[in-house]
């Protein structure tokens, strides 16, 4: 993982935890006595076939599974019967290598996500939830210098506005009032970054066009989350 990743990795956890410190104390507006809101941190794996359909004008192409973290916070706004609303932030830094070899090293893809989301958690121990969110994508295409201590060349770079559709499940919840545990979830980001190409004066090999980059992405998820 190089240098470059690592930043951005610190940079994620740094907005997530600072928005869960700025939640309301309690957002449920009933009597309930759970913790208002969850804290999860994951780790993952991510598909994104757009990315490796690019034809660069080197030899090579991207991995066709990429690594990350993400991260997120919810609060309960409501609660019906038998399910509840919550809303709160999420985001995440996934990254994919290849084997496309550029002047000084090889190409990495990075993807940071980062935006609001709405829950809608059900089931007899209120185990099963529905995502869905919208946010901010910034994604760049980067080539790696092992030698100079892991420096990083921004070959591309684009950020757009998407949104994305999921569910989660809590492995192991015991009942309706249990807040801490591992989850599994999977999510499907649709964003358009439009064409992939050499910018401003950077040599590389991605050529005028090496292809167009948009969702889905598809992104699988296994953590912890506690209040």
């Amino acid at each position: 993982m190089s240098m470059l990743q690592m930043k951005r990795i610190c940079w994620l956890a740094v907005i997530t935890l600072g928005l869960s410190t700025a939640a309301p104390a309690n957002a449920q507006g009933w009597d309930d006595p759970r913790p208002p809101g969850r804290l999860e941190i994951g780790l993952g794996i991510s598909a994104w076939p757009s990315l490796t359909d690019l034809e660069p004008l080197g030899n090579g192409s991207f991995d066709e599974l990429g690594l990350g973290i993400s991260g997120g916070y919810h609060v309960q706004v409501t609660a019906f019967e038998d399910s509840e609303l919550l809303l709160g932030v999420d985001g995440s830094f996934h990254a994919t290598e290849g084997s496309i070899l550029g002047l000084v090293g090889t190409y990495s893809a990075n993807h940071i996500y980062l935006g609001g989301s709405a829950r809608w958690r059900f089931g007899e121990r209120r185990n099963m939830l529905l995502d869905t969110g919208l946010g901010y994508h910034l994604v760049d295409i980067s080539e790696i210098d092992f030698e100079s201590g892991f420096e990083g060349y921004v070959n591309w770079e684009e950020s757009a506005v998407g949104a994305y559709v999921g569910a989660t499940y809590d492995i192991g919840r015991a009942d309706a009032f249990d807040t801490k545990g591992a989850f599994v979830s999977f999510k499907v980001h649709f964003v358009d970054f439009g064409n992939v190409y050499d910018q401003g004066n950077v040599i590389g090999v991605l050529g005028p066009n090496a292809g167009s980059l948009s969702g889905p992405i598809y992104q699988f998820q296994f953590g912890y989350g506690g209040s």
